[in-house]
């Protein structure tokens, strides 16, 4: 008798409420698997847009230490800085480069100009942004500095973006603070012209990934004088580091390799 009830129940198959139950229970299961899949992709997309940040910024970090460790000069003509604003200076200066890293058709010594300073353009490295922040460097091979070094002076530092190189992107502060020496109780004090070539270049450099910077969509937002970007960027938000940026602060002694 028993064998008989089960042989009809396999008959029968399933019931309406028992498919129901466990097409619910299935759908369920691919929701929970489909979400989990999607916070671990947007978990390795904000990881993977946090660590190209920082790697753009430590770059161009390299760069510019690369240039500072061979500064050359002894007179404050010898070293520009200019203070654009409390977020974003510019520096310029004379350092020694081979010849094979120059322009070859300029090369006739090592002694090079380097400029760098910030500007905004619309040639934003994200979707859908319109504007971006990045940080510019320029460079003068040999030859093109013979006229200003017979007159004593800098080429004049023309924060141009179209005359330099992109080194980063998405800056939201490039602070390069030139030093002097103040003595043994006090060995490094702020810098004057009338100090001559400085002893270090205090640099506070940061950048936001790519996710922060879709957001900043016009001028005025890279500049940080909007709400929306004060919000984001400046220090009313430090608590949340993953807004603020990325930012490296570091000390660049002079001329160390001359």
């Amino acid at each position: 008798m028993m064998k008989n009830q089960t042989s009809q129940r396999i008959q029968k198959g399933f019931s309406l409420i028992e498919v129901i139950v466990s097409a619910s229970i299935g759908t369920v299961v691919i929701l929970m698997m489909t979400f989990a899949l999607r916070l671990g992709a947007d978990g390795f997309n904000e990881a993977t847009h946090r660590i190209d940040a920082l790697v753009e910024a430590r770059a161009a970090m390299g760069t510019l230490a690369d240039d500072v460790s061979t500064i050359v000069g002894a007179r404050n003509q010898d070293f520009g800085w200019r203070n654009t604003d409390e977020r974003f200076h510019e520096v310029f200066f004379l350092t020694l480069k081979p010849i094979e890293s120059q322009d070859p058709d300029e090369a006739v010594g090592d002694v090079c100009f380097v400029h760098y300073f910030t500007a905004v353009t619309q040639d934003a490295p994200v979707p859908d942004a319109a504007f971006s922040r990045k940080l510019y460097r320029r460079f003068l091979s040999s030859g093109e500095l013979i006229g200003s070094l017979n007159s004593g002076q800098l080429p004049q530092a023309d924060a141009n973006p179209d005359q330099a190189e992109i080194v980063a992107f998405n800056v939201t502060r490039f602070v390069a603070q030139p030093l002097a020496s103040g003595g043994n109780f006090n060995p490094l004090i702020e810098w004057t012209p009338s100090r001559g070539l400085p002893e270090a270049l205090r640099v506070d450099f940061q950048v936001v990934d790519d996710d922060v910077a879709r957001l900043l969509r016009e001028e005025a937002d890279w500049n940080l004088g909007t709400p929306l970007a004060q919000n984001l960027i400046l220090e009313n938000n430090e608590d949340d580091e993953s807004n603020r940026g990325r930012s490296f602060e570091l000390d660049l002694e002079i001329g160390h390799e001359n």
